[in-house]
């Protein structure tokens, strides 16, 4: 049961790691390359948003143990990795090769550790789907049900007196308490 959470756990980083690559891939293309007159330069904004709306389905479907949006989601991730593929390529084709110039050192590392992230998340999602209907859902959707209360103390952790130090905020000697007043400054002024 722990390393089906630990699972899902890394699951979830690696769809957050995934949406800041494709972020990051996606913001250099659209600033260092592409044109505005193109029809690939609205489809790659309008892609960001699209890309976090189903990154985050990927995260509830993986939450709540949804297996037919799990499914669409693996799928939409093999797309995402041809699409990485496509535009690797797409860097080195003697037709687009003037078009990515000095940039094309960047965007070939930012797509392939897109890539090889994505192709993690996958292998990962993958995992995570074979241990559907295993009772791990309650854990992960931190049913309040199944949690035991615990008892309230009346200090926490960081607030328990030291030995030797006084309990309530009356008995220390401090300035907000009458203390002792602070001295003349001295100014650099």
């Amino acid at each position: 049961m722990k390393v089906m959470y630990q699972y899902y756990q890394v699951l979830i980083c690696l769809l957050k790691f995934d949406y800041f690559f494709f972020t990051a891939l996606t913001m250099q293309l659209l600033i260092l390359v592409l044109s505005r007159d193109g029809a690939e330069f609205p489809l790659t904004i309008i892609a960001i948003p699209i890309v976090l709306i189903l990154l985050t389905f990927c995260a509830v479907a993986v939450q709540r143990e949804i297996k037919w949006l799990m499914t669409v989601s693996l799928i939409l991730m093999l797309g995402a990795q041809a699409y990485f593929l496509y535009k690797f390529s797409r860097l080195f084709t003697p037709g687009w090769r003037n078009a990515y110039g000095a940039t094309r050192a960047s965007l070939a590392v930012f797509t392939i550790v897109s890539f090889l992230m994505l192709f993690a998340t996958f292998a990962v999602g993958l995992r995570c789907f074979a241990d559907f209907d295993k009772d791990l859902r309650p854990a992960k959707t931190r049913a309040s049900k199944l949690a035991p209360e615990r008892p309230v103390s009346k200090y926490s952790v960081n607030d328990a007196p030291l030995p030797g130090k006084p309990a309530d905020m009356s008995q220390r000697n401090s300035s907000y308490n009458g203390g002792v007043p602070l001295g003349p400054r001295m100014s650099i002024e």
